[in-house]
C-alpha cells in the first residue's frame, strides 16, 4: 500500500494515501488529476475502449504503437498487428496515421508467409478546443479517413472506405476529479469498391450516423471505463438498421518492474460487451495487448503521475 509521512516534532507517523482526503482543508476541493502528455487517445484499444476524447498529444511529442491481434492464431488464416503512430502538431492538436500490417502465421490453411502486406490505412486529426460552449467541458473535434491498400486478403477488411468525423464532450466531477463522464457525436460515411471483404454480425454495410456516452475513473495507472452507444442507418440512408451496445472494461498501464512508479511500454485492456442489432444479439469479450513508445525519448519511460 502507498503510504505518506507526516512529521511532527521528533514522531514520525505514516498514514495510508486513502486517508489524505480527510486530511484537507475543510470547503477545500479534491486536486484534478495530472493532464497525461500523451492524451487521451492513449486509452484507445480495439475491442476494449473505442471513444475518443479531447485532449491530444504536447507538441513535437511522437508516439508509436504496436498492437498484435492475437485471436487471429484461432480465427483466421492471417495475423494482423495494428501500428500507429500519432504526432503533436501544436498542444492542442494532433495527426496520426495507422495500418493493419499482416501476414499469414502457418497454423491456418495458408503456410507462413505465403501472404503479407497492408489490409488498410488510417489517416487521422483530432483538434482540442478547450471550453468554447460550456464551463468544465472540454471539447475537441476530429476524424479519419480508412481504406483498404491494394488487394488484401478478404477476412482482414470489409472491402469499404470509411470518412468518419465526430465531436465529443468530457467532463469531470468536481466532488470525483478522477471521474470523468463523456458523450460524443459521429457518423461514419462509407464509398463501396469492388474489393471483397467480411462483416462482422452487426457491422454496418451503408453508412451510419451515432451517439456515444459513459465514463471512466482514473486511478494512478488504472483506468475503468465504461460505454453505451447507439447507431442507426435511418438518418443518412434508405435503409433502417440500428445496433446497440454495452462495453464495461478495464484498462491497466503496466509499471516496471525497477520502479513502479515508472510506466513501461506496455498496457493491458479486458472488456464484456453486449451487442443488440439485426444480425442478432451478442455477448463477449476482448482482452487486447499493446506496446507503445516514444521515438523521441531515449529512455520510453514517463512517470506515473496521481490520477493520471
Amino acid at each position: 500500500m502507498l503510504s505518506c509521512a507526516l512529521l511532527v516534532g521528533p514522531v514520525r507517523a505514516f498514514v495510508p494515501a486513502e486517508s489524505l482526503v480527510s486530511l484537507q482543508p475543510a470547503g477545500s476541493e479534491p486536486a484534478a488529476p495530472a493532464p497525461n502528455p500523451y492524451g487521451d487517445d492513449e486509452l484507445l484499444l480495439d475491442q476494449v475502449f473505442e471513444s475518443h476524447l479531447p485532449t491530444t498529444l504536447q507538441k513535437n511529442r511522437l508516439r508509436f504503437s504496436a498492437h498484435p491481434h492475437l485471436g487471429d492464431l484461432q480465427h483466421k488464416d492471417n495475423l494482423r498487428t495494428t501500428t500507429s503512430l500519432r504526432y503533436g502538431l501544436t498542444d492542442n492538436c494532433e495527426v496520426s496515421a495507422t495500418g493493419d500490417l499482416y501476414f499469414s502465421h502457418g497454423f491456418g490453411a495458408v503456410r507462413a508467409f505465403d501472404d503479407y502486406g497492408v489490409a488498410d490505412l488510417q489517416l487521422s486529426a483530432k483538434i482540442n478546443l478547450g471550453q468554447p460552449l460550456l464551463s468544465g467541458w472540454d471539447t475537441a473535434i476530429g476524424g479519419s479517413y480508412q481504406f483498404p491498400t491494394g488487394r488484401p486478403v478478404p477476412e482482414l477488411t470489409d472491402g469499404l472506405r470509411h470518412a468518419d468525423p465526430y465531436v465529443t464532450f468530457s467532463h469531470r466531477l468536481r466532488s470525483r476529479p478522477n471521474l470523468r463522464i463523456f458523450v460524443g457525436l459521429r457518423a461514419d460515411v462509407v464509398t463501396h469498391t469492388s474489393l471483397p471483404g467480411t462483416f462482422g454480425k452487426n457491422a454496418f454495410h451503408e453508412s451510419s450516423t451515432g451517439l456515444t456516452g459513459g465514463w471512466v475513473v482514473d486511478h494512478d495507472n488504472w483506468h475503468y471505463t465504461f460505454e453505451a452507444s447507439f447507431d442507426t442507418t435511418r438518418l443518412i440512408t434508405n435503409t433502417e438498421e440500428d445496433v446497440m451496445m454495452i462495453r464495461p472494461g478495464v484498462i491497466w498501464e503496466i509499471p516496471t518492474r525497477r520502479n513502479p512508479q515508472i510506466m513501461s511500454h506496455w498496457t493491458v485492456g479486458v472488456a464484456v460487451a453486449e451487442t443488440y442489432g439485426p444480425g442478432g444479439n451478442s455477448v463477449g469479450a476482448s482482452c487486447t495487448l499493446r506496446y507503445s513508445s516514444d521515438p523521441k525519448d531515449r529512455f520510453h519511460r514517463t512517470p506515473i503521475k496521481p490520477g493520471q
